[in-house]
């Protein structure tokens, strides 16, 4: 076991962690709710750790699955124990425990949660709540992977050992392309989420934090009655697409951008998945 690659490599995974809270930062310096310190605080808190952990030396620049194992395993951990951080300094969720499993309900896109009264907390806070989502929902392990080769380092074990699913396929010969590819599909549907929620009349951040919760298919809201609080059909209709959408394997995606329509129309699991969202419907209908 290579420890140093090991330490390193979730070095970057805090430091990527820490990149990732500048927006909902930024959100909270514009909306001033008293919870730019605490974002501040975090940033700085996981930078520091993370680049004295990046600046370990490894003896070998290839991963091993049981290094990646390792990496997945307390990469998760770590990153939920410094996300729930701007929860707890902040005073949102003042109990480390309940700021801990909202993390981890986030980033593994659980979408449960701990919190009675969410429209009392800061928007940035709300914003990172839901921003979790997002970046659980590619893995950012995934996104770890995409940076590995401009340090030498290959990532395909750590790719497997992330992803879900009885195999890892690449999408591309490159494994950094592969990623690369994943996340360019995921921003795109977000992106065309977030404007179609604004055409329906949600403002530009609440149409954000919502399309976090349904591409990254966790849920978190700004509301407590989340979308139930939105009136309105073509919201409902939106979010309800894209949610199923965001269930697709993104590498059919690709396939249908590469034009190959008819391995789309023959994949099994894709068959499957709206097969059971379509007899669901109708049995919760007839209910």
């Amino acid at each position: 076991m290579d420890f140093g690659i090991v330490t390193k490599v979730i070095g970057n995974l805090l430091v990527f962690e820490g990149l990732l809270m500048i927006p909902a930062l930024f959100v909270s310096v514009v909306y001033g709710e008293g919870d730019t310190l605490a974002f501040m605080t975090s940033i700085v808190l996981i930078a520091t750790v993370g680049l004295m952990m990046s600046g370990v030396k490894s003896n070998h620049k290839k991963i091993k699955a049981k290094e990646a194992l390792v990496i997945v395993a307390v990469g998760w951990i770590l990153a939920s124990f410094f996300g729930c951080l701007p929860f707890v300094i902040s005073g949102g969720i003042p109990s480390f425990v309940d700021a801990f499993f909202e993390t981890i309900s986030g980033l593994t896109t659980t979408g449960c949660t701990l919190i009675q009264d969410i429209e009392v907390l800061p928007r940035g806070i709300l914003f990172w709540r839901s921003f979790t989502h997002w970046i659980g929902g590619m893995g950012i392990l995934v996104l770890t992977v995409a940076i590995l080769p401009t340090m030498g380092i290959g990532g395909f074990q750590i790719f497997k050992a992330e992803s879900p699913g009885p195999m890892a396929d690449k999408i591309v010969p490159r494994i950094k392309d592969t990623a690369k590819i994943l996340y360019v599909t995921y921003f795109s549907i977000t992106v065309v989420q977030i404007v179609l929620l604004v055409i329906g009349g949600m403002s530009l951040y609440e149409s954000a934090v919502h399309a976090f919760g349904t591409v990254g298919t966790g849920g978190f809201s700004t509301r407590n009655s989340s979308i139930g609080a939105y009136k309105s059909t073509y919201i409902h209709i939106i979010i309800t697409i894209f949610m199923v959408l965001s269930g697709v394997n993104f590498s059919l995606f690709y396939a249908l951008y590469k034009g190959k329509l008819r391995n789309v129309i023959k994949n099994e699991e894709l068959r499957l998945y709206l097969g059971i969202i379509f007899v669901s419907s109708i049995l919760i209908g007839l209910n």
